[in-house]
């Protein structure tokens, strides 16, 4: 953006009414005092009136003159980019070259004002007139360009800097560098990194580190490894930091002898020895990648060698160990947290998530107590957690308890939380108390979200309660809620319900037409419909548009046809699906268990 370009309306007419002759003109001192007071008190349009009346005294106005109205803005209370760039127009109108205290001036306005993208058109016209901007000014720019996340500017300020032989400050390059890498810029900071190697500057891992990360945490391993071995061939010394990036990388990658390879590498040539966050990265990686005995092996190695694990450590194999169902491997480490002297955290809490998905809701629930009764902060999520549990496990004094120590403890429940009551409600008693509750909460952000809909809706279509179906709908339709696919799927299952396929059929085709898409779940549901109504033609045919539909079915929509085909007796449509159903090895919800039967039946009946 050029200032010339942005000039106010307002002061190009205060402009042309000072353009008629006035004979009787104060002279310059007053004139000078005058426009300086008007300046100060924001009347810019009047200012510049007398600004222009000076012309008419010999040699009037100078430089100086046209800089000290601009200091003198910036000293009230009401500067703007508007007057700003108006001010920089009249410049150009009465054809004065301004001069290094100018720019510097204007710098330094709308640095006030935070324009970087303006500052830097004022820096390169700034460098046509022939004057150098200063180390410091360019150098507070890059940082606020930084600070306000804008990189690309921030780019453009460094290439100035350079232009002119400036070097930027280390903190200011690592900053830049680690801010272009998390933003997903690598290429960008890669370019600016070798740019300042160079000229022999910035070799220390922590400039370059954040783009080793960037390159393995966005899965370019082999990126990260050919840059990783081209500072090494420069003489550039790694730090454990940089070693841990590539087995970070690795691990993602599921090349763990590449990983621990990488270790001895560290210890070896590079002199330098894994820390915690090194086996913590290990441990992470195997755990993703389902290894939980390798990770406890790393767990154990890592003690061996004198670390002591953090919680961060403990609660990645916690997590890990709660969605395979572990029960004694959980109790025994969490038994270590305790002997080690740590406290478990509300990342800890919300690692026992995974037994919840299992269904080990009472093991879920006596670890959970034990963090909420214990001296632990726990926030909003554990306390979401923890309510799940309750209800799950049917405790329902206990869970409205724990929401009056929510209030007592000053947490404020969210709508997760008031969803989980909601649920429990919903499966505890009956809609109309659902409702009542829906109706009496003070609910965050002023109403219920979709997800608040959905749970009473949901109850009331598996119920067939035509009444509270259509009490739900209302209360949609008064808070200006749409029904998204979740709300269609169950209406579509309430219809199915009460018996009315063709209703069902109705808004499935309104979904293809108008949307919203449907999701598999909706497929599915339509297709027992269509299964159990022995309309096995109608549901091979949604199955062959699927794909139409942009969906893949998934083992559910093969259990179903299959069932079906096998129960009308269509052996050729059944081992057609048997086939497909083995090809993509599909193994969900006892599938497999039915082909096989399948088979047998058709080659042995």
């Amino acid at each position: 953006m050029s200032l010339s370009s942005s000039s106010s309306s307002s002061v190009v007419q205060s402009l042309d009414m000072a353009e008629e002759d006035n004979p009787h003109c104060p002279n310059y001192g007053e004139l000078r005092t005058k426009m300086q007071n008007l300046t100060r008190s924001g009347s810019i349009g009047k200012a510049l009136e007398i600004f222009h009346l000076m012309r008419n005294v010999s040699g009037k106005p100078t430089v100086y003159d046209y800089n000290s109205l601009i200091n003198c803005y910036l000293k009230s209370n009401k500067v703007g980019l508007h007057d700003l760039c108006g001010l920089y127009f009249e410049m150009k109108r009465v054809e004065l070259h301004p001069n290094a205290s100018t720019f510097n001036t204007f710098l330094k306005g709308l640095s006030l004002l935070g324009e970087s993208k303006v500052a830097i058109s004022v820096i390169v016209e700034m460098c046509n007139y022939g004057f150098t901007p200063s180390f410091s000014c360019l150098s507070n720019l890059l940082k606020k360009c930084l600070d306000s996340m804008e990189l690309v500017d921030g780019l453009r300020v460094l290439d100035l800097m350079l232009g002119l032989n400036y070097i930027p400050t280390e903190p200011k390059v690592i900053l830049l560098i680690n801010s272009l890498s998390r933003c997903g810029m690598t290429r960008d900071a890669c370019v600016v990194f070798f740019k300042l190697l160079e000229i022999g500057n910035f070799q220390s891992p922590y400039v370059y580190n954040p783009i080793l990360w960037s390159l393995c945490k966005s899965d370019q391993i082999s990126g990260a490894l050919a840059f990783f071995c081209s500072l090494k061939k420069k003489g550039l010394v790694h730090n454990v930091c940089s070693y841990t990036a590539l087995v970070y990388g690795f691990g993602q990658k599921g090349l763990f002898k590449e990983a621990s390879g990488c270790l001895r590498i560290m210890e070896v040539d590079g002199g330098c020895y894994p820390n915690i966050k090194t086996y913590t990265t290990i441990i992470k990686c195997l755990c993703d990648g389902g290894r939980i005995k390798e990770a406890l092996c790393a767990l154990g190695e890592m003690e061996k060698k004198g670390f002591d694990p953090d919680i961060v450590t403990y609660n990645i194999i916690l997590r890990a160990l709660s969605h395979k169902n572990l029960v004694l491997e959980i109790y025994n480490l969490y038994h270590t947290i305790y002997q080690k002297g740590l406290s478990p955290d509300n990342y800890t809490a919300t690692a026992f998530s995974g037994l919840l998905k299992r269904g080990n809701i009472g093991i879920a629930l006596n670890l959970l107590r034990d963090i909420v009764s214990s001296d632990s902060d726990v926030d909003v999520a554990v306390y979401n957690v923890y309510l799940h549990c309750l209800f799950r496990a049917r405790e329902f004094k206990e869970s409205l308890f724990m929401i009056s120590c929510m209030e007592k403890d000053g947490i404020k429940p969210n709508n997760i939380t008031f969803n989980t009551i909601l649920k429990g409600i919903c499966e505890e008693k009956t809609v109309d108390k659902a409702l009542e509750f829906f109706e009496r909460v003070e609910w965050p952000g002023k109403r219920p979200d979709m997800v608040s809909f959905n749970t009473v809706l949901s109850v009331a279509c598996k119920r067939g309660d035509s009444i509270m179906v259509q009490t739900v709908l209302n209360l949609m339709e008064d808070e200006g809620v749409k029904l998204n696919v979740v709300g269609f799927t169950c209406l579509m299952q309430y219809f199915c319900n009460i018996g009315n396929i063709n209703d069902c059929l109705k808004l499935f085709e309104h979904m293809i037409s108008h949307g919203p898409h449907p999701s598999m779940v909706t497929i599915n549901t339509l297709m027992v419909v269509l299964c159990k109504n022995r309309e096995l033609g109608a549901a091979y045919q949604v199955f062959s548009n699927l794909k139409s539909y942009g969906l893949s079915p998934d083992a559910r929509t093969y259990g179903i046809l299959i069932r079906a085909a096998m129960n009308e007796g269509n052996n050729l449509l059944t081992l057609k699906l048997v086939e497909i159903a083995l090809e993509m090895n599909l193994h969900c919800n006892g599938c497999i268990k039915n082909v096989k039967n399948c088979l047998l039946k058709i080659e042995d009946p």
